[in-house]
């Protein structure tokens, strides 16, 4: 074996032509490989058909050269991965080449233009159909005076079908204070405001259940705070928001937002596309964003409507076609790009958020956007106040659409669609609909709006010790939200409700799981989050000698931690232990194979509970 390895291609490639770099980014296609009896390897791509010969050290590189990026790029990529390669640039080039010409790679110029073909709409309706508003509260009564009044101030409320109030508060004063407070300011609003507590929640299940017999008790899994009063239930809250806009598009709020629009630190024009994280930007208070406040229109209900609904031709349209361009590709991959068509719908939009950056430790900061990591060890400045204050700008400095939503302060939904329903418990309830959200509707996309609103908990948050804490939580069994993922490839039904159908039984076979098994899988899936988290960790301290001393004793800090969470998570006495706290091992099991059970019904008895609660709220209004 030599030092040099060769890089070549038995296929006819024209040397007269040259090689020109390509102004626009090409990836790897998605291709099958099959062997043939001289060696090489047969390349099918399963998109268009088109065939080709390889050697298998060239399809190991493609594989490698499926996220968007220009052909000189994805020459320099290689050679780093294989330095033995130094010197054959020309040559690499010319393969490359070869390989788009032969339709083994795709370009993003030819996306583009694909993607800006105007798609058979049938948008009207939901353009101008008035959309509702929910406010999800919870023990927080100051927070939602606070936001009920900046959406007096700033939101055009005559354009809402609705505002609800949907109350999830347990303490009897605070849900008096809360009715007192909507009845207060209801003359103000220019809409219907209604309180949906306890007892609103209760006519709407007992009307449901009358309806649906058959269904009741997933109707309460879903919905009943009864059935869960000892457990976090932001899902539950959100499941009575989509009941009760269901066949208009909806915008959902927490309670210690605001309704008021910032632009963001350095906005841009170009329209993105990837399953990229948000851009950060780090602050002392309040006052330092001032200057980012949008005077023209503050209002981030009717931003939401801009897009929401629209097939991804329609929202290019309004955004403006011009800036989609192929540079927008370069952090995405082919396969995400196989899902997106003219025609996508923008089921969700979500918007950024000023202030509280909404996790329960700050130890997000290592997986932040890179541009925005350099920029804050850049700053001595920046990298003490990421480390020490919650005044965090996160969102997108351009439009940005992306396979599936993440979270966000005030989300938009178009609830025309057959949307999944929330796990009524437990936290992480949004990063969990948005994978079933994506596994229903594969093509769909949510568009994160360039522009922010206030997340500011009451009372205000600071950073502590303890939440400079990188080992995992204990959380059995969040593993599963991520195996949503895993299945979403193998899943080959077309439509919505089979689709959905097919999640239940997906459901269902995790409760019929051995207790082995999932134990297995927990801890598979803690020992490579803390593996991929200190090579993580490992390689930025590699990379700090000359960064604040603040970030490289963070780093340090989480190595330490991670490398102690390793062995503990190694240990035969590992304790299985989650939500809810308290229990473990198989108690702990047995719960959750329950609740997966109950979601599995709830999953298939869904279109029929959302048919019902249509009828029920267009026939009567809740008392």
């Amino acid at each position: 074996m030599t030092d040099k390895t060769e890089f070549s291609l038995d296929i006819a490639v024209n040397p007269a032509a040259g090689f020109k770099p390509l102004p626009d980014q090409v990836a790897f296609d998605l291709c099958k490989a099959y062997p043939v009896p001289d060696g090489n390897l047969l390349l099918h791509n399963t998109r268009n058909g088109k065939r080709t010969m390889v050697m298998p050290e060239v399809y190991a590189s493609l594989l490698s050269s499926s996220q968007f990026q220009t052909l000189d790029q994805h020459v320099a990529a290689i050679i780093e991965r294989n330095p033995g390669m130094q010197g054959q640039q020309a040559d690499i080039r010319n393969v490359l080449q070869g390989m788009l010409d032969s339709g083994m790679m795709v370009s993003a110029k030819i996306v583009c233009d694909r993607l800006k073909t105007k798609a058979a709409s049938t948008t009207e309706e939901k353009q101008t159909d008035a959309p509702v508003a929910a406010i999800i509260t919870w023990e927080r009564p100051e927070a939602l005076e606070r936001l009920l009044n900046s959406v007096i101030t700033n939101c055009d409320t005559k354009k809402l079908h609705c505002l609800y109030v949907i109350d999830d508060s347990r303490n009897a004063e605070n849900i008096s204070q809360n009715q007192a407070l909507v009845k207060k300011l209801a003359a103000a609003v220019d809409t219907p405001l209604r309180y949906f507590g306890q007892d609103e929640q209760q006519w709407l299940l007992d009307g449901l259940a009358k309806r649906l017999p058959q269904h009741e008790s997933s109707i309460r899994f879903l919905a009943e705070q009864a059935k869960w009063r000892d457990h976090w239930t932001s899902g539950l809250a959100r499941n009575l928001a989509l009941l009760l806009s269901c066949g208009h598009r909806l915008v959902m709020m927490d309670d210690d937002t605001i309704c008021d629009v910032y632009d963001p630190p350095q906005p841009k024009p170009n329209i993105t596309f990837s399953d990229e994280p948000r851009e950060a930007d780090f602050f002392e208070n309040e006052q330092d964003w001032a200057s980012q406040h949008k005077a023209i229109n503050p209002d981030p209900i009717n931003r939401h409507m801009q897009c929401l609904g629209l097939p991804f031709s329609e929202a290019l349209a309004v955004l403006g076609q011009q800036h989609l361009k192929p540079t927008g590709f370069s952090k995405a991959t082919a396969l995400q790009i196989s899902e997106l068509q003219s025609d996508s719908p923008v089921l969700m939009t979500e918007c950024g958020s000023l202030g509280c950056p909404g996790t329960s430790s700050n130890t997000w900061l290592p997986n932040m956007a890179p541009a925005s990591l350099r920029q804050m060890l850049a700053s001595a400045k920046k990298t003490t106040l990421s480390l020490t204050r919650r005044k965090v700008w996160s969102g997108r400095n351009q439009p940005h659409f992306s396979p599936r939503p993440n979270m966000s302060p005030a989300t938009g939904l178009d609830n025309h669609q057959m949307l999944p329903p929330y796990l009524p418990i437990g936290r992480g309830e949004d990063h969990l609909f948005g994978y079933l959200l994506d596994f229903i509707f594969p093509t769909a996309v949510t568009l994160d709006y360039p522009w922010a609103i206030p997340h500011s908990p009451l009372p205000e948050r600071q950073w502590r010790n303890r939440d400079l804490n990188f080992t995992p939580a204990e959380s059995f069994p969040m593993f599963f939200i991520e195996k949503v993922l895993e299945y979403k490839s193998s899943c080959l039904s077309d439509s919505p409700s089979a689709r959905l159908s097919a999640l239940s039984a997906w459901f269902n076979d995790m409760a019929a799981a051995p207790d082995s098994t999932l134990s297995d899988m927990y801890r598979d899936n803690r020992l490579r989050s803390d593996s991929e988290q200190l090579q993580q960790l490992s390689a930025l301290l590699s990379m700090a000698e000359s960064a604040p001393v603040d970030w490289q004793n963070y780093l340090r800090n989480g190595i330490t931690q991670l490398n102690a969470d390793l062995e503990k998570t190694s240990r035969e006495d590992f304790p299985l232990r989650g939500s809810p706290a308290g229990m473990e091992g198989a108690e702990l099991i047995a719960f959750w194979k329950d609740v997966w059970t109950g979601f599995a019904a709830a999953l298939n008895a869904w279109p029929e509970i959302r048919q019902a609660a249509a009828e029920i709220i267009g026939a009567e209004p809740s008392p």
